[in-house]
Parts: structure tokens; sequence; C-alpha cells
């Protein structure tokens, strides 16, 4: 390529097609577009900060004042919820604590781009603690291992659900409940934190390493991501047909906490194809996946408001109720006075309950 260049003082080389009355705001675009396309690169704090204004702030502060009303539910939930299970209190702040720590998570990662694989990590561990509590709280609703296995009698887990329930599965036998079965359940359910902790550090230490390396390496470790989740689901509604089956409905609690795992891992996984698979132009100089992880991350947190306020008619409010009819039942037996009585209910959230009420008054009577 020829060159050309000045006759005097310094020489400065350059190629004959660029003129030297560039307009320097073409080559700002020019930059701009170079760097916006370079996925390598994530933008600081002050450059995300430059690029979002005006917005940053009315974004920060709407997502700050949600963050502040979660909290605000997960308290008053936490607090209806143990007036019932005081026993059952750390498995109930464990499993709660879900929308407000993964809108948290959300939130961190709106404000500093470059933590975004930190906070999906801290995400998604946090639903994978509380599906093994979740475990937990069932047995406690049941009554303990214990009462679960005698209140089961003879009944045997049923295997084939979701997501072993297609015809290569049926070959899966159908153990007794018992106290083996019980244990067996409970390992499947707990290598889930264990087995993602695992593999979102070796995820971490890749980022860290090598972009590339990284990116190729992740396709492989879903897989493990996948069985590893989908065992441990397999094991949690087992144990809630199992307890569905002596009077335990906790179905929808279940789903409550499932749409979080969803959220975290199939909306952030498609949100992630979006951006690499689409063509998306460069908005306020950021590259396209900044801005899909800022929108995604934006839903993310108004969703989980939404899943905390049903946590708390689940959890709060609707077994308030459950547990005024009783009461009411047994205020209206006691006004009857006739002597000794037994009283059975079963209302939805509320196990099989006997009161044996005994008025002395009446006993010499009788």
């Amino acid at each position: 390529m020829s060159l050309s260049e000045e006759s005097s003082g310094d020489g400065i080389l350059a190629s004959r097609h660029v003129s030297p009355e560039t307009n320097h705001h073409e080559n700002n675009a020019m930059n701009t577009t170079l760097l916006c396309h370079n996925f390598t690169l994530e933008p600081d704090f002050i450059s995300y900060l430059t690029a979002l204004q005006p917005y940053a702030w009315v974004l920060w502060s709407s997502g700050l004042v949600v963050l502040i009303l979660l909290w605000t539910i997960y308290a008053i939930t936490l607090r209806s919820a143990i007036k019932k299970r005081s026993e059952s209190s750390t498995n109930l702040a464990t499993v709660l604590s879900v929308y407000p720590l993964v809108a948290s998570a959300a939130y961190i990662a709106i404000v500093v781009p470059r933590a975004t694989l930190v906070a999906e990590a801290i995400a998604q561990e946090v639903v994978m603690v509380a599906l093994y509590h979740f475990f937990c709280l069932i047995i406690a609703e049941c009554g303990g291992t214990s009462q679960f296995i005698r209140r089961a009698g003879d009944s045997r887990l049923e295997t084939r659900v979701l997501p072993c329930c297609c015809w290569p599965c049926c070959i899966i036998p159908r153990p007794k409940i018992d106290k083996r079965s019980l244990t067996w359940l409970r390992c499947l359910v707990l290598q889930i934190p264990i087995v993602q902790a695992v593999l979102y550090v070796i995820i971490l230490v890749l980022w860290a390493e090598d972009m590339m390396i990284y990116r190729h390496g992740l396709v492989y470790i879903q897989i493990f991501v996948g069985a590893s989740i989908l065992s441990g689901i397999w094991g949690v509604i087992m144990c809630i047909r199992a307890a569905n089956g002596i009077g335990v409905v906790l179905r929808p609690k279940f789903v409550a906490l499932q749409l979080v795992l969803i959220i975290v891992k199939l909306q952030c996984g498609l949100s992630k194809l979006v951006s690499d698979l689409a063509t998306l132009p460069c908005v306020m100089s950021l590259h396209p996946t900044v801005l899909v992880n800022v929108t995604q991350y934006t839903i993310t947190i108004f969703e989980m408001l939404l899943l905390s306020i049903w946590a708390w008619r689940l959890y709060g409010a609707a077994e308030t109720k459950s547990l005024n009819k009783v009461q009411k039942v047994v205020v209206a037996v006691l006004e009857e006075g006739t002597g000794v009585l037994d009283v059975k209910q079963r209302k939805e959230g509320v196990d099989n309950k006997s009161f044996n009420i005994t008025d002395n008054k009446y006993e010499g009577k009788v």
C-alpha cells in the first residue's frame, strides 16, 4: 500500500484513502462501534453510567423501591408463617427469602454489569438451596419422618412423575415409603445445591481465565447442570405426591418456587440466546448484550415482586384464614355443651386435626 509523507518536520505516515481532515465525530462513532461489538469488553461503572444517562438514576431508584418493598413483604410473610410453624422457621425463612434475594442479585447486575455472572451464580445457588429446604418443609408438614411413614402406611412412591414420566422411565421401581426411600429422596434433592455450587465455581474460573474457553466450555457444563436440576426436581415432585396422598397439599407452594427456577435458568438462558443469535444494534454506545441483560434483570425484579405477593397469600394470608375457620368450629362445638366430642376438620393448608373436648360440668350428668 502506498503511503504519503509530509515534506517538513517529523513525518506522519497515513493511508492514502484516510484524509487528515476527517471529522472527529466520525472517528468517535467508528471507535464506539468497534468497542460495542467486542464481546470481551464489559463496560466499567463510569462508562456504563455515562452511556445510560439520563435514564440510569430513574432505573436504579425504581429498582431500589421495588427491592425495599420485596424485603418488607418477606418480613410480613415470614412473621405470619412462623406463627403456625415455629419448628420450621429455618426452612420457611430460607424458602421465602428466594424472592428478595434473587431480586437483589438482579439489581446488582443492573447497577454493575461486570458483576452479571457473579450475580447470576448467586441467584441460582439461592434457588437450589431453597429447593432443599422446601423438601425439608414437606417432611415437617407431614409431622416428621416417622409420622410421615406411619401415615403413609403401605403406600409407595410414585416414580413416574415429571421429568421421568416418559416410556423409558416406566421400568423404575416404586419403593415403599419408608426411612430408606425418604433418605434416598433427601440425597437426591441435597445434591442440587452441592453440584450446582461446584459447577459454578468451575464456570467462574473459566470466565476469569479466558473468555473463549468459557464460551466453549459452558455448553458442556450445562449438560451436568441440567441433569442435576432435573434429578433434584424429580425427587421433590415424588415427595410432594407422597405428601398429597396423606392429605398434605403443597403443590401451589412448589409452583411458586419452581417459577423462580424457571426465571433464573430458562429466562436468563433465552435472553443470552437473543443477544448471541440476533443482530441487535448498539444503543447508547453499549454492547447489545448489556442492554439485553439490563432489560431481563429489570423484568426479573418485577416478576419476583408478583411471586412474593403470591407467596404471601400461600404462606401467610390463606393459612391464617384456614386456622380461623377451624377455631370457629371448635368454639361452636364448645357452645353446644354435649359432653365428650370429637371434631375433625380438613381444610386446605391445614392437616387433619382432632380436638377431644371434655366438659367437666357434664361428666357427672353422663
